[in-house]
């Protein structure tokens, strides 16, 4: 009987945990483990732990690539990748406008400090990887570009840069991913990881160049569990916090309309990118640990090669 992924690795999908751990590298190495342990024990979209060095063998494949001794350890046929099949550029876009800074009382992060943690461990998984990647802000554009690489002092640079603010007082994902592209190279990972509050409709003319450079792009758009559910009882105060307005409300009044809104924007979105992109999207709730979104990194990996 298959199990789920609460009775593999519970402690890894506590969000107590990972909120309290002080510092980035130790949500980087949490989050890892937690993935690390699925692949172990459930066959996870996405291919194996060992998905850098090896894949399994096709017919057709040359006999003397097999790998023997992984054969005799767990009874499988792989083959070793060349080097050129397995080097992989990866590019991380993380938004840091100020609306990332939101957290409701059901939550136990902020919406910044959620995305922070799950692009520190892309930057861990993709160092254990030895993949080349790039990190970048989307704020006033494109900011912090630097050119993707696999050498640990470049990783440790970018895990550094990891600690700033979402500071931004405009949303312009669409115009730093369209400086992206002019800097990306062909068949790489595109992972931008956002709230997307953007303009939607140039964002999709946006991604569809990622598409014509046939590379693989993952939208991980991270809500407040509040931004899903809008489940609001008594009038409140919402400000604005790009613009700082304010404005009062009864939730009574709205609150259907707004989840109607919410979920044509999200499914615009989904079928944004999986259409124009060939891509994926994974929503993020900061009230659940996000293994998925590795998991969709491997599978998006694996077309490539």
């Amino acid at each position: 009987m298959k199990k789920s992924a609460e009775q593999i690795f519970p402690e890894y999908l506590d969000m107590d945990v990972l909120s309290s751990l002080p510092e980035l590298e130790l949500q980087a190495r949490f989050l890892v483990g937690g993935f690390m342990s699925g692949l172990h024990h459930s066959p996870l979209k996405g291919g194996s732990a060992e998905f850098k060095e090896y894949r399994d063998y096709q017919p057709g494949d040359d006999l003397k690539l097999i790998d023997w001794k992984v054969y005799a350890r767990n009874d499988r046929l792989h083959i070793r990748l060349r080097e050129e099949e397995s080097d992989m550029n990866v590019y991380i876009l993380l938004d840091k406008s100020a609306s990332m800074n939101y957290k409701s009382s059901k939550a136990l992060m902020t919406k910044w400090s959620y995305a922070r943690a799950l692009a520190a461990a892309f930057l861990y998984f993709l160092k254990q990887q030895r993949d080349n990647v790039s990190l970048s802000f989307s704020g006033n554009g494109l900011e912090s570009y630097q050119h993707p690489s696999a050498r640990p002092v470049h990783i440790r640079g970018l895990m550094n840069s990891l600690e700033t603010e979402a500071d931004s007082l405009k949303s312009e994902t669409t115009q730093a991913l369209e400086s992206l592209a002019a800097l990306v190279k062909k068949r790489s990972i595109l992972i931008v990881i956002s709230d997307f509050y953007t303009e939607l409709s140039a964002l999709e003319n946006t991604l569809k160049t990622f598409r014509h450079l046939n590379c693989e792009t993952i939208l991980m758009h991270v809500l407040d569990p509040a931004e899903c559910d809008f489940s609001f009882k008594e009038p409140l105060i919402l400000k604005e916090l790009e613009l700082q307005t304010k404005m009062t409300v009864s939730p009574d009044l709205f609150a259907e309309a707004y989840r109607k809104s919410l979920k044509k924007h999200i499914q615009t979105l989904a079928d944004m990118v999986t259409e124009s992109a060939k891509g994926s999207y994974v929503l993020l709730r900061t009230d659940e640990v996000p293994l998925k979104a590795l998991g969709e990194y491997l599978y998006r990996r694996e077309k490539l090669i």
